[in-house]
């Protein structure tokens, strides 16, 4: 049974006292600090705090006191091994401790970590940080006091959900999607800059992230083997098998985000384009790098990709000769964009479609929740309606000819089978003109 013990007093003469109490083990457990971290002046009230922990104790929320007196750093180096994590998230997860959240509370007890010091911090992160950046360092430290809360290190999470924030100032929506998109009509003027700068090689790269919606990282994880190019009945498809990353530093074939590999047919054009892809070099990867080894992401995005996106002027070597980098005309409207875009633009357009559901997450390797996702199902037929959809929407933009404020993509009529025009423009258009160069 729990009870009060005198300690005496302190330096300024007052009493001190402390509860004891039955732990779970046993043994006998002592307290000296309430709630607040105020030490125990009467006698009545370590009582009654040990009493109270000795019910937490009998319906098994017990939490030992000194457990939270572990630091945010000891916790960290148990917790992270703890997780089982894809090595890209795992990576993810190590810095974001490392860099942000370890240097500010490596020495503080998880104990004393409180919702107010965690909101003032979160602050001053915005101030330095990206939004989306400082929503990954919270997301980490959120899933870490978590785990504490499951183990028995502390009571509650001071990291504010969404939903549980409290009130302060009044901030307006903020515009939710920033990504930028491309119509078909772009996503071919970026083609067009990169076959100048890769040949047949990048002309396909593009186009096969815009009309098959694969990431860059299984891009460049594509091998002959994965391409389907005969068709028996089925159409002819991309299997997306693996993706490219670096695991402790060395580059490595691994499974697809969050598994997602799956099967994807390919329009007409792009199964023409892969053939000539495959005839055009020997190498393992249908997308190698200029000397045939696999494509390197690293320094693909500044030294390539950009200047694909934004043109660049042609620079003439020390002899004045004309330089084998050719001068490159920006694609109007895309400034910004990166290739993850093409992805979310072809599912921007198979919605204008207006294409099932079902069909078009299945294209893009999502998993349908819910109700829906377990009575909805993709057949062939349907896989078959969008090849052939994006096939109408490749030649529809290879037959523009008119000022590109005036491109709009097909649309099939859902009633009679016909192919309607709906506006398709990039959220940060620009003027241009109809080889894709900004018009001032």
């Amino acid at each position: 049974m729990a009870y009060a013990e005198y300690r005496g007093k302190d330096r300024n003469g007052k009493q001190r006292w402390r509860g004891r109490y039955l732990k779970p083990d046993g043994t006998w457990g002592s307290v000296s600090r309430d709630d607040n971290k105020q030490p125990f002046r009467k006698k009545r009230d370590a009582e009654q705090y040990a009493e109270g922990l000795e019910t937490d104790v009998r319906r098994k929320t017990f939490l030992d006191p000194r457990d939270g007196r572990i630091t945010v750093a000891q916790w960290a180096e148990l917790w992270i091994e703890s997780v089982e994590l894809a090595n890209r998230s795992d990576k993810t997860y190590r810095q974001r401790l490392r860099s942000v959240i370890l240097p500010r509370w490596e020495h503080v007890p998880m104990a004393d970590v409180t919702e107010v010091a965690v909101k003032t911090w979160e602050k001053e992160l915005r101030a330095d940080y990206k939004p989306r950046y400082v929503k990954s360092v919270m997301s980490v430290m959120r899933v870490m006091f978590d785990d504490a809360i499951a183990s028995k290190v502390r009571g509650d999470n001071p990291v504010p959900t969404l939903k549980s924030r409290r009130r302060g100032k009044y901030k307006g929506k903020q515009r939710k999607d920033e990504t930028i998109l491309a119509t078909p009509r772009q996503a071919l003027l970026l083609a067009r800059n990169a076959e100048k700068m890769r040949g047949v090689v990048g002309y396909a790269l593009v186009l096969t992230i815009a009309y098959c919606g694969l990431r860059i990282s299984e891009i460049v994880g594509l091998r002959r083997d994965h391409l389907v190019l005969e068709d028996q009945g089925q159409g002819c498809r991309i299997l997306v098998q693996a993706q490219h990353q670096y695991v402790d530093g060395k580059p490595a074939q691994v499974d697809p985000k969050y598994g997602s590999s799956g099967s994807i047919i390919l329009p007409p054009f792009l199964a023409d384009l892969l053939r000539e892809v495959l005839a055009s070099h020997k190498a393992e990867w249908v997308f190698p790098a200029p000397k045939g080894g696999k494509l390197n992401t690293t320094s693909f995005y500044e030294e390539v990709w950009r200047l694909w996106v934004d043109g660049h002027q042609a620079v003439p070597d020390r002899l004045g000769r004309p330089s084998r980098l050719p001068g490159l005309k920006a694609v109007a409207g895309v400034r910004g964009l990166v290739p993850h875009g093409l992805r979310h633009s072809m599912k921007v357009w198979l919605d204008e479609l207006r294409h099932p559901r079902v069909a078009v997450e299945d294209r893009m390797r999502h998993v349908l929740g819910g109700v829906e996702g377990v009575y909805s199902h993709t057949t062939l037929q349907m896989e078959l309606e969008i090849a052939a959809d994006l096939q109408r929407l490749w030649e529809a933009s290879n037959a523009v000819k008119d000022h590109h404020r005036e491109w709009e993509a097909p649309r099939r009529n859902v009633k009679d089978g016909s192919v309607e025009l709906i506006s398709q423009e990039s959220p940060n258009l620009e003027s241009q003109d109809p080889d894709g160069e900004a018009v001032a």
